[in-house]
């Protein structure tokens, strides 16, 4: 009877503690109009986004610089997937804030993770957010506060999304897609 009691028990404890690691699960710090990520706060909600690496790249307005400048608009991180899908975040340099992201990899990334609080306007369109798919493999949406475009098919997805308004000034977005 003892032997029952201290299973039950250690399957209890055992099973309060993947509920508890279930419950304190934080949203992503690392999306569109967000603050982006950092190696000191990796806090995201996705699975395919638990140990993503971050590689910050340094990023001249109009050319790519392989140095730090003093006079860049803004940052790109550079954050691969446990899918080993890539996630470039384009930081503004004068609000520290994601005003772009593209992906290129095998799998879509988590659009709740990377689009966040613009996220559910692209995954659930209504009203002035019209949705334009080509197929199953491409779907984008244009409006005047927020632009993205997905496209590919499994083993090859690309796509981009940003905030027009926070784009910095002089920025071209021909380096972005």
């Amino acid at each position: 009877m003892n032997e029952e009691k201290n299973a039950l028990r250690t399957r209890f404890i055992g099973l309060a503690v993947v509920v508890s690691f279930g419950l304190t699960a934080h949203p992503a710090l690392a999306s569109l109009g967000s603050f982006p990520l950092n190696g000191a706060n990796v806090h995201v909600s996705s699975n395919v986004m638990k140990s993503a690496a971050v590689v910050k790249e340094e990023t001249a307005s109009q050319t790519v610089a392989t140095t730090p400048s003093p006079t860049a608009a803004y940052t790109v991180n550079v954050v691969i997937l446990n899918s080993g899908t890539v996630v470039h975040e384009f930081v503004a340099a004068s609000s520290d804030t994601v005003f772009a992201v593209t992906w290129s990899g095998p799998q879509q990334p988590d659009f709740v993770d990377i689009l966040g609080t613009y996220s559910e306007r692209y995954l659930k369109p209504s009203g002035a957010d019209a949705i334009h798919a080509v197929g199953l493999n491409q779907r984008s949406l244009n409006a005047s506060d927020l632009v993205v475009q997905s496209f590919g098919h499994p083993g090859r997805f690309k796509g981009y999304a940003y905030l027009p308004s926070a784009v910095p000034a002089g920025v071209s977005l021909s380096k972005l897609q």
